[in-house]
């Protein structure tokens, strides 16, 4: 069964009985925004589809271990609310249906604890907030070179291109990879926490 709680940024939280059932009802809408290949991002494509690359890719049905937090913003949600994904999951119905009210603009976070939330709601914060993206795109273009080897890192990951600069700021003010941390320069990442504490809302309770 499905929780979900309000958070900062306009995001809402769900969190499930088990790692396993969150990753089953996040896969599809996960990798529909985020997959790395063409075939899969803004695609429509079957649940054994996207299993089958994963289990190329890493092994049989170990998604929900290689990825423990998921993060996409609402318009995600909108393909499978049209019938594109047909047949939905039991998963995916009961994910839809605890957000069957809501067609505003918000951010979904999927982890099963606080250590995880605490990853995912950078990037619902980096979804929000528009001037935060804007310094943080700025700052990570401006020293592109620097950060050529974490990207390319992330991106070997399994990460696409288009959210590594959401994926670096939300892992370095997290403090969470440590490939990260031990090849990037201190003063960028001193410099992405510094934006980060600038524009984070100190005022709400985050988890």
């Amino acid at each position: 069964m499905l929780k979900i709680k309000k958070q900062p940024y306009n995001s809402v939280w769900i969190s499930a009985d088990s790692q396993k059932e969150l990753g089953e009802t996040f896969i599809r809408f996960q990798e529909f925004y985020e997959n790395p290949t063409s075939k899969f991002r803004n695609q429509i494509f079957t649940l054994g589809q996207i299993k089958n690359f994963y289990s190329v890719e890493y092994g049989a049905d170990l998604y929900s271990t290689t990825w423990v937090g998921f993060n996409f913003p609402s318009r995600v949600l909108v393909p499978f609310r049209q019938g594109l994904f047909d047949p939905l999951t039991s998963y995916e119905k009961e994910l839809l249906d605890l957000l069957k009210y809501r067609y505003d603009s918000f951010y979904i976070i999927g982890a099963q604890n606080n250590s995880t939330l605490r990853h995912e709601l950078s990037h619902a914060m980096y979804g929000y907030d528009a001037k935060y993206k804007t310094e943080i795109d700025n700052f990570i273009k401006k020293h592109k070179k620097k950060f050529y080897k974490v990207s390319k890192h992330l991106i070997d990951t399994g990460y696409d291109k288009s959210v590594i600069n959401d994926e670096i700021q939300a892992y370095i003010t997290d403090n969470d990879n440590e490939f990260i941390r031990e090849n990037l320069d201190s003063n960028l990442i001193s410099e992405i926490i510094s934006i980060y504490k600038r524009h984070r809302k100190h005022d709400k309770k985050l988890g």
